[in-house]
């Protein structure tokens, strides 16, 4: 077995996210926590989307990163960190408008929160032994689906949520990036 490792990414934020709580506040119907707007749980969701999307139909690799009903997870993703702070949350406006009158459906009305930072890292460190070999598959894995998210959160079709992250632990070459696609061959 090898020393246990952790990988840390960077965050740069272009635009305001929103990871809702799932409950509503004083003049808002989708609130954020402003104390912790972008937790592991929604970090580990959206780089294990991107590696499924990656892999297909390769899915025992990503059940063997990620976990599975199977397997335990080997890795512990930890809260983004703001490299300074998380800025104030914004209101932001939905309205889902009538093609036929021109105005705002009955009841289709939400104002949500909305948060970012300039920029933030998170990390993630592995909790089970693994060999070698699996160690250097898994945090190729994960290196790449961390950088190939380019937005998180809701609404990321309508420009929340944007981003840049870069794995800051493993160098990602075009070697790399082979070993990568040669997992979707396998």
């Amino acid at each position: 077995m090898t020393e246990m490792a952790t990988l840390e990414f960077a965050i740069r934020f272009h635009t305001p996210f929103r990871i809702s709580t799932g409950y509503a506040r004083p003049g808002f119907d989708a609130g954020v926590d402003a104390h912790r707007p972008l937790p592991s749980s929604s970090l580990k969701g959206a780089m294990r989307a991107t590696a499924l999307r990656l892999l297909q139909p390769r899915s025992d690799v990503v059940d063997a990163v990620f976990g599975s009903t199977a397997a335990e997870c080997p890795w512990l993703w930890h809260d983004a960190v703001p490299d300074g702070r998380w800025h104030e949350t914004l209101p932001a406006a939905r309205v889902a408008i009538d093609p036929h009158t021109h105005s705002a459906r009955p009841d289709m009305f939400a104002v949500a929160e909305q948060i970012g930072a300039d920029t933030a890292r998170f990390t993630i460190t592995q909790r089970l032994p693994l060999d070698e070999a699996t160690q250097r598959t898994h945090r190729l894995v994960l290196a790449v689906a961390g950088q190939a998210i380019r937005s998180i959160g809701a609404n990321r079709r309508r420009g929340l949520g944007w981003v840049t992250i870069t794995c800051t632990t493993e160098e990602l070459d075009h070697a790399a990036v082979d070993r990568f696609l040669e997992l979707k061959k396998a």
